[in-house]
């Protein structure tokens, strides 16, 4: 845990990722405005830009504060400001930003349950299943 980050990024369901900071980090805030973020004041945060998804605008912000020396943090909750190391960045800002986006991502398919058609089934008399795959009447027996 980091007790007093210059800047902490934090997700709004909203307005998307934000980045906060005290008042006395105006230097921080420069960097970040620097890479198009903006002030927001009824938010009382630096928004991201439009034009570039919430994670690479993040991950970026993260980058260029680390080489100018800055601490980041990331808001995780009750537990207090937690730590977001450069190689960190990607993942935990992704993942933040997953969680608040409705529906499928589209990384991933939708779930379709295993199907076995090596094994033989079999009925509950003792024999053979008929093959419930379906078939042209002309390729049955007569």
């Amino acid at each position: 845990m980091i007790s007093n980050p210059h800047i902490v990024f934090d997700t709004d369901p909203e307005h998307g990722l934000l980045a906060r900071s005290g008042w006395e980090q105006e230097e921080a805030r420069t960097v970040l405005r620097d890479l198009g973020w903006e002030w927001q004041e009824e938010l009382h945060a630096l928004v991201p830009p439009t034009d570039a998804p919430d994670v690479d605008a993040g991950v970026q912000a993260v980058e260029q504060l680390h080489l100018h020396g800055y601490l980041t943090g990331y808001a995780v909750g009750r537990f207090g400001v937690m730590r977001l190391p450069l190689d960190r960045a990607e993942q935990v800002l992704t993942k933040a930003v997953v969680q608040q986006t409705p529906g499928p991502r589209p990384d991933t398919a939708p779930y379709t349950p295993p199907t076995d058609t090596a094994k033989p089934r079999y009925s509950a008399g003792g024999g053979a299943a008929v093959d419930p795959s379906p078939e042209s009447p002309s390729a049955l027996p007569l």
